[in-house]
């Protein structure tokens, strides 16, 4: 493998993944894949081995994973090898048709831990109840590339209240007037109770709530009736009554930590995750639902709407959310030339719109609309030009 040029740019190509909830034409339309019967959900940039990428080089196709350790410190930069040892990051374009599954993700230690037990057990990768992918942590970043619906954390305590006793006259007030000591343990009982619910008890809070939801804003009501009409018979279809209701507009940026409740409801975006596959689910789902295991990563706090706001860097807008494994950027050429830096880590770019060509002093590689191309650290200074139209998204690892 060392005969690979690290000093080039590489055309890479994604894996594709196909899900119940993805689209049948949003990466299609953007990505030039044909359309077919199965929903494309997302497509990934990286290496991990569940949805290994691969490179075009010397007339055939290459995992990055192996172009990475034909010579690691080439390909990945010396400081991302020493931090990591690998690529930390899996850089995925998302689209959601239909509502993702009540999740959360856990931390380095139980990722670890989890993986090393369900080995140890000899489940299968591709067993249903097969929960830990990896032993790698996950947290994520997505920007919205289309208005962009999400439930991300819990609501205040108060807020949680109030909408049960006002939405649901009824039967509100005696599901969450019950001792606590504390926020942690308030949003563990009430969490407990909504997921022990009995079908007789949910079927009438959601009569009650057919009444009622009228009441609820603008975002709250879409979320709601794109719930309901996916898993009418789930309990979490009552999640925008204790989830904050997230609405991104295009442009901006939001971010997941490890142990926080969420699901993505509806739209196109990039996300930038720790390279991990590992997702307990609690709901929303035909998948394998581990009540026990989603409690045992979640963290049982008030959570925040809080967006990502971009450092400017001219043509680049930055959005680093302070942590080890990823950035991510916008690059929007007008026209004018994007040089990047001469230090850097690997980084992945994804052309949205436009056409051009990325180069440095030994080799250049034309883009257009809809490719994904590799930049190994030992390509140094690089730059990126084409069309009035041409506009970048980049994964890398921060410096």
């Amino acid at each position: 493998m060392d005969r690979l040029d690290y000093s080039r740019f590489y055309h890479l190509i994604p894996a594709q993944k196909h899900y119940a909830w993805g689209s049948g034409t949003k990466i299609q339309d953007l990505t030039g894949l044909p359309e077919d019967r199965k929903p494309l959900a997302e497509i990934w940039m990286g290496s991990h081995p569940n949805g290994m990428s691969f490179i075009e080089a010397e007339g055939k196709r290459i995992p990055v994973s192996d172009f990475i350790a034909g010579n690691p410190e080439k390909a990945l930069g010396k400081p991302c090898l020493e931090k990591f040892g690998s690529l930390p990051f899996l850089f995925k374009l998302l689209a959601a048709e239909k509502p993702l599954s009540i999740q959360a993700h856990p931390d380095a230690e139980t990722a670890k831990a989890g993986f090393e037990r369900e080995e140890r057990n000899h489940i299968p990768m591709d067993h249903f109840t097969r929960v830990y992918k990896d032993p790698n942590h996950k947290r994520e970043m997505i920007y919205a590339i289309s208005t962009f619906y999400a439930l991300k954390g819990f609501r205040s305590k108060e807020e949680i209240k109030v909408n049960f006793k006002n939405f649901f006259p009824f039967s509100g007030s005696a599901f969450v007037d019950f001792r606590y000591s504390g926020e942690e343990d308030f949003y563990k009982k009430f969490f407990t109770r909504l997921l022990s619910m009995d079908q007789t008890l949910r079927k009438a809070m959601l009569r009650e709530l057919e009444t009622t939801a009228s009441g609820m804003g603008d975002v709250e009501q879409f979320i709601f009736r794109k719930l309901l009409y996916d898993f009418p018979e789930d309990r979490c279809v009552f999640a925008p009554l204790f989830l904050n209701c997230i609405k991104l507009n295009p442009g901006e940026c939001m971010t997941i930590d490890e142990g926080q409740l969420h699901s993505y409801v509806d739209g196109l975006c990039f996300e930038v995750m720790s390279s991990s596959d590992n997702t307990i689910r609690g709901g929303l789902t035909e998948k394998f639902i581990d009540v026990l295991e989603l409690f045992n990563i979640m963290k049982f706090v008030h959570g925040s709407k809080v967006c990502v706001e971009p450092v400017d860097k001219g043509a680049e807008q930055l959005y680093s959310p302070g942590w080890d494994e990823f950035c991510f950027s916008s690059i929007v050429t007008k026209g004018e030339p994007y040089t990047g830096p001469q230090e850097h880590s690997l980084e992945v770019i994804f052309v949205y719109s436009g056409s051009g060509k990325v180069e440095n002093s030994s080799s250049a590689l034309d883009i257009k609309r809809g490719m994904a191309v590799l930049i190994p650290a030992e390509s140094g200074k690089y730059t990126i030009s084409g069309s009035p139209d041409l506009v970048i998204y980049k994964a890398a690892m921060p410096l």
